[in-house]
């Protein structure tokens, strides 16, 4: 017996919970979280889309009898259907009805409670298709079902209706492993650029580069930000379990200091620079989060990155936090290698890529227009 709640909205049940680390994982640790998370990418990136389906209940039916098949007879089920994509709430339900009438008909009845079997019904998207996921649950084992669904003349439009597009702009590139970069005023107010490495910042304007070195972290995987002073010419930058300023006039470190789990540095000179990600669950095959400002007359909006490996190129999404769980803002917005991390600030957002092609670092500024 299945029944169905309708209007639900939350993550996959496979979310991936340590993918909301701010740090980027090595490519062993991240392509081995989910074997479920792998065949999903499959999904997103080539499984033929259904066809012959002429509505999205045509989908639907054909997808309720997928996973009628997979059902064992005569067993108590509970089902739950859940909207991650940009279908609006009327064409969720009319899938959620489609797929309800579809399973009755095989023989199913729906029941809410004393199930030993939970269906759980994902609607999700990728920048093609409609990517629906079907998992069965019964006891410790589950099976998953995938299918995209092409977009017909009646869904495309709101595939195309995302309120947020995403840009960027590459402001630097170069082989060194940059933790993150930003853009500052150098000598005698001319452009510069500061860049941190691991174990020193480099300062490149016009006239030359300045390496200005420190201790390196104890970290085979290593993180950092960096932030302004409230004087232009000091530039504070953190790494694991410490936080250091550096005068830029005078090209040299001026001290480092421990921080506690939160990053805050025992004293109020410096600043408390955090990237925080969404509190909420993670979209489901997505990995590093950011917390953004209101974009378009949203809240509670951040950025995800996708899920993939270090050996793959990457993409980058807005979403925003609903009651019940993150749905889509923007489409995916690809770049051509992973996204090692994402950064904070004022002004804009910035992203720190691998070139896959060149091998290369790249920093990117984001920013964020209404509408396509």
């Amino acid at each position: 017996m299945i029944s169905c709640r309708p209007g639900c909205r939350a993550e996959f049940f496979f979310e991936f919970r340590e993918a909301r680390r701010s740090t980027p994982m090595m490519a062993a640790d991240r392509s081995t979280l989910s074997c479920r998370a792998v065949l999903f990418l499959f999904v997103l990136i080539g499984l033929p889309p259904m066809a012959g389906s002429a509505t999205l209940e045509d989908s639907a039916k054909e997808f309720a009898q997928k996973i009628a098949a997979a059902l064992p007879a005569q067993e108590n089920v509970s089902c739950e259907i859940r909207n991650l994509s940009s279908l609006k709430s009327g064409e969720a339900a009319r899938i959620e009805q489609a797929l309800k009438a579809e399973l009755q008909e095989r023989g199913f009845r729906l029941t809410s409670s004393g199930a030993t079997i939970n269906v759980v019904v994902t609607l999700s998207e990728n920048f093609k298709n409609l990517v629906w996921t079907g998992e069965i649950h019964q006891g410790d084992t589950s099976h998953v079902i995938l299918t995209t669904v092409a977009r017909s003349s009646e869904n495309r439009a709101f595939s195309t209706a995302m309120p947020v597009t995403i840009h960027s702009e590459k402001f630097w590139e170069g082989p060194e492993h940059i933790l993150d970069a930003g853009e500052i005023a150098g000598i005698g107010g001319q452009p510069g650029l500061i860049l941190l490495l691991p174990d020193r910042l480099l300062v490149v304007e016009p006239t030359g580069r300045v390496e200005i070195n420190f201790p390196p972290a104890a970290s085979r995987d290593p993180k950092g930000k960096l932030g302004l002073g409230e004087n232009g010419n000091t530039i504070i930058f953190s790494l694991p379990s410490r936080v250091c300023s550096v005068d830029l006039d005078m090209r040299r470190l001026i001290e480092c200091l421990p921080t506690d789990e939160a990053g805050a540095a025992p004293v109020s000179s410096i600043p408390l620079m955090i990237d925080l990600a969404s509190p909420g669950p993670a979209p489901p095959g997505k990995g590093i989060q950011l917390v953004i400002g209101p974009v378009c007359g949203g809240a509670n909006q951040f950025l995800a990155t996708g899920g993939r490996d270090y050996t793959q190129t990457d993409s980058l999404q807005v979403f925003r936090m609903e009651s019940g769980g993150p749905v889509a803002a923007s489409s995916e917005f690809e770049f051509p290698g992973p996204i090692m991390d994402l950064h904070s600030a004022v002004g804009a957002q910035r992203a720190v890529v691998r070139n896959l092609t060149t091998g290369n670092y790249e920093a990117y500024r984001l920013s964020f227009s209404c509408g396509q």
